[in-house]
């Protein structure tokens, strides 16, 4: 149901005005959500964006900036603090993969995934993964990750508003204050 309604807002969000270029068509595949096995932060936590834990491919550099500014806004809309690193509670990790940069295979396998999405061969695909690491164990606490596919790209201000949507999609599980 989350993936129908994820396509269908994001199909209305990319349709934009009948005149122009075809807006893209995007696709989403497999999410899955790996929830804490005991939750010690509180209703609280406090973060940070760990920048040793941000990556991006080169083919989906441009989204990392927007995914990294949509996970802080979810965040901080749950009430969570943005704190320095040492100070942190979870560090946040964020990566983002296009098939370009390495295999659904290899990323799937790398997050211990099954690809979903069986996306024709032209097709523009990635994946997000949102990662949340204890500050002291750095060990994964919380992730999420899902796949997407598009038969064209994606201007800026459409990734800007995408990224909100998966962030929230994403991030949905997590405790809010």
């Amino acid at each position: 149901m989350r993936a129908v309604l994820l396509s269908l807002t994001m199909a209305a969000l990319l349709g934009g005005c009948s005149t122009g270029p075809a807006a893209p068509t995007v696709e989403t595949g497999t999410m899955v959500v790996r929830p804490a096995d005991h939750w010690r932060y509180g209703a609280t936590p406090r973060y940070a964006l760990a920048e040793q834990f941000q990556y991006a491919g080169n083919s989906a550099a441009g989204w990392l900036e927007p995914v990294q500014q949509a996970v802080s806004d979810d965040l901080n809309g749950k009430g969570w603090q943005s704190v320095p690193l040492d100070e942190a509670d979870v560090w946040v990790a964020i990566g983002v993969a296009g098939s370009k940069d390495m295999s659904d295979g290899e990323i799937f396998s790398r997050l211990g995934m099954t690809p979903g999405l069986q996306a024709k061969g032209d097709a523009r695909k990635g994946t997000l993964a949102i990662l949340l690491l204890d500050r002291q164990s750095q060990q994964t606490v919380w992730s999420s990750a899902i796949q997407l596919a598009s038969d064209s790209p994606i201007d800026d201000a459409a990734r800007r508003q995408l990224s909100q949507q998966l962030a929230a999609q994403l991030l949905g599980s997590l405790p809010a204050r």
